[in-house]
């Protein structure tokens, strides 16, 4: 139960009723996704946009914060299936996916742990009341509709509260496009029997515009256990997915100052897992629900922009296993998510050279932790677990431009989560451009926390022994201190591009499970982690035709009392890319992603050194007409055996082929 190895536990079966709301209206479109990003991605390219980082539609150039913005473009060019595939190329962040599509997948970002990075959806939390710790699972979400994806390393606390310790990845979604109507249908087949599609619509009449997407997969997988821990006579099985996720979006203009917009998301997944070394009958059934809604204005000439959200997010997972000839082990259990929200977010252009955005929001999040779980030898579990609590927040922020050079942001944030003392963070974010000689210096320092997970905090799970976890309503929030500085390099008109950021974050009264000496357990607040680091970068254009990026990043990420290494975190990681537009209508796209240095808790217990490895991708596409073009890639391109954690085996080789229909 420790939250830095990431436990994510059952949940509760699907409420199909909650889909009538999602046809009858509420949804959202954040000012968060209101602005383009560039086509590229890297953070010396001074031309991107990103809004996560202030909230508000801002240059890179102007952010003191360390941002990368994965594009729409690049999701195409490198075939990225999944956020957890984007996610892998970004520099301090490194992805733990224990097996093939449909297993759990965790991102530890600057070396924190794994519930400590907020995760957002067009800008609105997306995180899961109803996991242990409060960790995302990335398993099941797709790219059929990213947008782009936002990442912002750092204390985030003063722009978003709680969870966001080591940063911030917001999910954007598409927008509908300016006129007329258009469509995508996309196909592909590959390794492992797996077939995945989508199919997009999106337009735009008079003062409605909307945007629909429909995604499937379905695939027999990989098997997820080793070869070293298969038991004797047991033969490979393979672990399946499926999955169905479905989005849609509306916007109408009310008037030429007001605009009202919905959006919607449904999942409906399905995963086998090996619970137990080959577990033939260990499944997990997952449905996530979001839907919002936005009243959008501009008044004063424009100078004044208040935005009115609401939104609803419910998780819910259902774990089954049956015993069977090399596991007596028996599963019934049910967990539930849900959280409201509602936001009052307001930008005012008091100076051509500031804008202060301020607001305040409330929300309501509840958890549920039901069903039974039999090991054999008389040892039952039977987790019965339910709370609900509430939390209120007021902020401040200044997005300023000083002079031509000087920019940046400062911000703080209050806020008064029920059952724990108030807590105020605040962050500056400068950013200094020199364009005589194209550099550009940044740094940024603030404070996070992390309120602690409801089951933390209320979660009750008796044994037949007599024994009990029970959760500890008097823990502290997890808090932190953090700073970066850096820079970033342009020479030869642009087409080289450099940098490197240091960063340093010290994490206090972190959550961790202890035991008695009579077996139970509670959690408490001993942990303390001390964490830096160094992410460099370099982009290359050789030719128009070629971009060659790379980034490696050093972690030294430790236990501040033990100083022990934490699990999970490599202390190198490398990541590089080469795309190559060889004809107008022909991609071709390598990369690659290594890790080494990195600890574990052994899958039987212990800790263990994870072997090294360096794993490539290679993808390329050709557009027969302007409205059809073929696909094709390779994942694992050289057969490398490498688990990404202890004992869950990562895919071997991958091919896959596919089309796309545009009209």
């Amino acid at each position: 139960m420790n939250n830095a190895t990431n436990a994510l536990w059952p949940v509760r079966g699907w409420a199909w009723r909650k889909l009538a709301l999602l046809t009858c209206g509420a949804a959202l479109v954040l000012p968060l996704d209101t602005a383009p990003a560039s086509a590229q991605t890297g953070e010396g390219l001074l031309e991107e946009v990103v809004v996560t980082a202030t909230r508000i539609p801002t240059r890179i150039e102007d952010v003191g914060s360390s941002v990368s913005v994965i594009t729409r473009e690049e999701i195409e060019q490198r075939q990225f299936k999944t956020v957890t595939e984007a996610l892998r190329t970004v520099p301090g962040v490194h992805m733990v996916q224990t097996g093939p599509r449909g297993q759990v997948s965790s991102v530890f970002t600057r070396g924190a742990n794994s519930n400590q990075t907020l995760v957002l959806l067009n800008g609105r939390r997306f995180m899961d009341p109803g996991t242990p710790a409060g960790a995302f699972n990335f398993a099941h979400l797709n790219t059929a509709n990213v947008e782009r994806i936002e990442v912002v390393r750092g204390p985030q606390s003063a722009l978003f509260g709680s969870d966001a310790i080591a940063g911030v990845i917001n999910i954007v979604t598409r927008d509908p496009i300016d006129e007329g109507v258009a469509g995508t249908i996309t196909s592909e087949v590959g390794s492992f029997g797996t077939f995945e599609g989508s199919a997009n619509v999106t337009g735009r009449q008079g003062r409605i515009g909307f945007d629909a997407t429909l995604s499937g997969l379905t695939t027999a997988g990989d098997t997820v256990t080793p070869e070293r821990f298969r038991p004797e006579g047991a033969p490979v099985e393979d672990n399946a997915a499926r999955n169905v996720l479905g989005n849609a979006r509306l916007d109408y203009d009310i008037a030429d100052n007001l605009t009202f917009s919905a959006f919607g998301q449904v999942l409906d997944a399905h995963a086998e897992l090996d619970t137990a070394p080959e577990d033939p009958n260990s499944v997990e059934d997952t449905r996530q629900y979001f839907t919002s809604a936005e009243l959008a204005g501009e008044f004063m000439g424009g100078r004044y922009r208040p935005t009115l959200t609401f939104a609803y997010s419910e998780f819910e997972r259902e774990n089954r296993d049956d015993p069977d000839a090399f596991s007596p082990t028996f599963v019934d259990t049910r967990n539930q998510g849900d959280r409201i929200q509602i936001e009052l977010q307001n930008e005012y252009d008091i100076h051509p050279d500031h804008t202060l955005i301020f607001g305040g929001e409330v929300q309501e999040e509840s958890f549920e932790a039901t069903g039974i779980a039999d090991f054999g030898g008389g040892f039952v579990q039977t987790p019965d677990s339910s709370a609900r609590v509430n939390a209120g927040a007021v902020y401040l922020q200044d997005v300023f431009h000083l002079t031509e050079r000087l920019s940046g942001t400062v911000g703080v944030r209050y806020d008064a989560p029920e059952d724990f003392d108030n807590r105020a963070t605040w962050h500056i974010a400068p950013s200094y451009a020199i364009p005589e000689t194209g550099t550009r210096l940044k740094a940024s320092v603030g404070t996070g926390f992390k309120v602690p997970a409801l089951f933390e905090r209320f979660g009750f799970t008796p044994t037949s022994f007599g024994t009990a976890f029970r959760g500890n309503p008097d823990l502290d929030a997890e808090k932190s201190f953090g700073f970066d500085v850096g820079f970033e390099q342009s020479v030869f008109q642009e087409r080289v591009s450099f940098g490197s950021t240091f960063f340093y974050s010290d994490v206090e009264d972190a959550v961790v499970t202890e035991f008695d000496q009579n077996f139970n357990s509670t959690t408490v607040n001993n942990v303390d982690l001390d964490i830096y680091g160094f992410e460099n970068f370099v982009s290359l254009r050789p030719v128009e035709s070629l971009t060659l990026t790379g980034n490696y990043t050093f972690t030294r990420a430790d236990d501040s009392d033990t100083g022990l290494q934490l699990i999970r975190r490599p202390k190198h990681k490398v990541s590089a890319d080469a795309v190559w537009q060889f004809t107008e209508r022909t991609n071709v796209a390598l990369g690659m992603v290594a890790v080494a240095g990195m600890k574990d808790i052994g899958r039987f217990g212990g800790r263990v050194d994870l072997p090294s490895y360096a794993v490539f991708r290679a993808a390329g596409s050709h557009a027969v007409t302007e409205a059809i073009a073929f696909t094709a890639r390779v994942e694992n391109l050289f057969d490398r055996d490498f688990e990404t954690a202890d004992g869950f085996k990562a895919p071997g080789l991958e091919g896959f082929v596919g089309a796309r229909l545009t009209f």
